[in-house]
């Protein structure tokens, strides 16, 4: 009786493990995954960013010929651009010294799917001592977002 009672459980914590293993195995059909794509022609709303930035990033989106229709009313957009922007200007010593008036520029962008609320890109740069930091900021986030597009990612 003693080895019917173990033979039984053995066969059970078998039967549990192969159950369980067959399960991990198992693809979930929960939700479908996200769309993480951005088709060309999509209509982009820039949120309104601390000093100005969303201008630079309009025109860089034009300069870059970036496939997208840049819309300035939120409720006919299909994605949202918003972002942050930081600038370090050159101290007064490396400004009377060196002559040196360039700044430090650090931006982040993301853009969101408004229908799924899911965030479809994202892109940090880092620009520093540049002329014109904010232009080439907004037109490094410009090419990095169309590259996104036309590889249909």
């Amino acid at each position: 009786m003693t080895k019917t009672i173990g033979l039984l459980c053995t066969l059970l914590v078998a039967l549990a493990t192969g159950t369980l293993a067959l399960a991990q195995d198992t693809p979930q059909t929960g939700s479908p995954a996200p769309d993480l794509r951005i088709p060309r022609g999509a209509r982009l709303f820039i949120s309104p960013i601390e000093g100005g930035y969303d201008i630079y990033l309009a025109a860089a989106m034009h300069k870059k010929e970036v496939p997208i229709v840049i819309v300035t009313d939120k409720s006919k957009a299909d994605f949202e651009l918003s972002g942050v922007t930081e600038s370090e200007k050159a101290g007064w010593a490396k400004t009377i010294f060196m002559g040196n008036t360039s700044t430090s520029e650090q931006a982040s962008i993301k853009v969101v799917n408004l229908k799924s609320a899911t965030v479809v890109f994202g892109y940090n740069v880092n620009k520093g001592s540049f002329a014109r930091g904010k232009q080439s900021s907004s037109e490094a986030c410009a090419k990095h977002l169309k590259e996104k597009i036309e590889k249909g990612l």
